[in-house]
């Protein structure tokens, strides 16, 4: 037997790698071990912090549950009281638990691969799987609170489009799952132009779809409903063709009548921009407050140590030296916000190369 004794702190990155490589001989999809990639460590985060406003009727603000791996809301929710559990199910509502999968299908639905989402939760999952972490290789930083708070904005389209597609007079039943996810890529298509974009935001805000998106919708439903159910001559499985990147093109070219107030729905591109610029301007305040907060809390006395043990191993730049020192004359002298943010990753690094905290 070989046991490995995994600090517990350092359980999320280490844990999944010795899976990954433990299985070199058989290839393993990537996909299994995604659950652990930072990205979806992050959601998880949000999901459990973010707070959103109380729909128009309600009383209670709530958040959306992000089930990172099977069985965390059940798992989360048993180990509660009975008062406990009523608190717990105004602040996660059942409704809006959402896994791996159910992220994957809002996100390629809105970012128009409704043939992906059709081909299965796993396949499509695969594949945005190979994206995300593409992407997260080169940056991280595109993925924060305000992403998480469109993500969202994206589940509350998908799942009422879930409960409205059945009510409609033209639904004969079947083909549910590739009405809702064409429609809905549909709707996102016809809404980007140079200048405009669908409001997300706006839906985020009131946990809502407004009555003008939700007739948009639909008509993208009725046309997206005709194009899965009439495919092209030799085509007998309607599943099949809504796999097909030609069953998106048929949808996509279709010019669609939409109501006048469709107009209300969309916001200027650059208001979005502006919404995210804004974002990072509060994330990186906001990061360097909490940096502040916790030098400030360490005092210069453990500065100092981290100081001696670095000057001792070699490894402090000059930069580093100037910004501990500051650290160390604590409180005659406080670390600005951004001096305070070095010193946290001074200490990180320092963590890593063998320093140890004394409690």
């Amino acid at each position: 037997m070989k046991l490995t004794v995994v600090p517990p702190d350092r359980s999320e990155e280490i844990v999944p790698k010795i899976s990954e490589f433990a299985n070199t001989q058989n290839k393993v999809n990537a996909a299994d071990f995604f659950s652990n990639h930072p990205f979806h460590i992050r959601i998880e985060q949000f999901s459990r912090s973010v707070i959103f406003t109380a729909r128009e009727g309600e009383r209670h603000d709530s958040k959306w549950f992000y089930e990172r791996s099977r069985g965390q809301f059940i798992n989360a929710r048993g180990r509660l009281t009975p008062a406990q559990q009523k608190k717990f199910d105004l602040e996660f509502p059942k409704a809006q638990l959402f896994s791996k999968t159910d992220l994957a299908k809002f996100d390629y639905s809105a970012a128009g691969h409704p043939d992906l989402v059709s081909k299965g939760a796993q396949k499509n999952f695969a594949e945005f799987a190979k994206e995300i972490g593409e992407a997260w290789a080169k940056s991280d930083a595109r993925y924060d609170e305000l992403w998480y708070r469109r993500l969202i904005a994206k589940a509350i389209i998908f799942r009422k489009l879930e409960t409205e597609v059945p009510k409609q007079p033209w639904y004969e039943g079947g083909y549910r799952a590739n009405i809702v996810t064409y429609a809905m890529a549909k709707v996102f298509h016809d809404a980007t132009s140079d200048k405009q974009v669908l409001d997300v935001d706006a839906i985020w805000r009131r946990q809502a779809v407004s009555d003008a998106l939700l007739r948009a919708l639909l008509v993208a439903a009725a046309e997206a409903n005709d194009v899965i159910t009439h495919p092209p001559a030799g085509v007998r499985n309607m599943s099949e063709w809504a796999k097909q990147q030609a069953c998106w093109n048929g949808l996509k070219s279709r010019q669609l009548d939409y109501d006048d107030d469709f107009a209300s729905c969309l916001t200027p591109v650059e208001s979005v921009r502006t919404a995210a610029r804004d974002a990072k301007a509060k994330k990186a305040l906001t990061e360097g407050i909490n940096a502040q907060t916790e030098v400030v809390n360490l005092g210069g006395e453990f500065w100092a140590k981290v100081m001696d043990w670095g000057k001792a191993e070699r490894k402090l730049s000059p930069k580093d030296l100037q910004i501990l020192q500051i650290c160390m004359s604590m409180p005659r002298r406080v670390p600005s916000d951004f001096q305070a943010k070095h010193a946290m990753d001074v200490l990180q690094r320092m963590k890593d190369q063998g320093f140890e905290v004394e409690h």
